[in-house]
């Protein structure tokens, strides 16, 4: 993109429409995210520290420090820089909006404190892969990093995913850039109820596995709960 200025206010937009696209009217909600992915590919995948913590309202060393300690993610870009997610800053403006409406010091750090406790709290293992599952399937880490991403993903499931997964797949079709063999099941499986749908998803079966290496879903968590996910997944099939 542009200037600097430019690109945190395209950011500012992308969450004006992400708020906007949850409460409008389910008629032009498609409209809207359409919009909003338009911006988000502006932007581009990742944002430089510095425009994250003019964004963030914190300084670039705490906004290093939390990089340094994982509590915010970073990655490597081509380049070779370390730049954070658009995804992970745009959730967390939201959040740090969200916790500004209340008398607080260091917004900021109240969200990631709230986000490391939910987060601890959601992943549970035990629950999302159980003991039966952990050794002598020949599964790879990432089938079941996925596997355990939709089993939470089947928790949280409700018509307000759903929709946003249906307007995902008619995009796909749109855009030509996914089988039609994969658009027509994932149509065929979103128009289901809600209890099937969250069972197909989590199940553990050739057919869901192949659904779900291309899913309406992602985005659905957040960049730290992916990580800690991924992270959860990796030390058990390694140990």
């Amino acid at each position: 993109m542009g200037g600097r200025s430019t690109t945190g206010e395209t950011i500012e937009n992308i969450v004006r429409l992400r708020r906007a696209e949850r409460d409008s009217d389910p008629r032009v909600r498609a409209d809207v995210c359409a919009a909003r992915e338009y911006l988000e590919r502006l932007v581009g995948a990742t944002v430089r520290p510095a425009d994250a913590a003019r964004l963030l309202n914190v300084s670039q060393p705490a906004l290093a420090r939390w990089l340094e300690n994982g509590e915010i993610s970073a990655v490597t870009t081509p380049e070779g820089r370390r730049e954070i997610p658009l995804s992970e800053l745009v959730e967390l403006l939201e959040d740090v909006e969200r916790v500004r409406e209340e008398p607080t010091a260091r917004p900021l750090a109240r969200v990631l404190r709230e986000r490391r406790r939910e987060s601890e709290e959601a992943i549970d293992l035990n629950r999302l892969l159980p003991r039966r599952q952990r050794r002598g399937r020949g599964h790879r880490t990432a089938e079941l990093q996925s596997l355990a991403y939709h089993r939470l993903v089947a928790e949280r499931l409700d018509e307000d995913l759903v929709e946003r997964a249906q307007n995902r797949v008619r995009r796909w079709r749109s855009h030509g850039r996914v089988h039609r063999r994969w658009i027509d099941e994932w149509e065929r499986v979103l128009a289901m109820p809600l209890p099937r749908i969250a069972k197909i998803i989590s199940a553990d079966t050739m057919h869901s596995r192949a659904l779900r290496q291309t899913s309406p879903f992602a985005g659905v968590l957040s960049e730290h709960e992916r990580r800690l996910l991924a992270k959860a997944v990796e030390e058990r099939t390694h140990a």
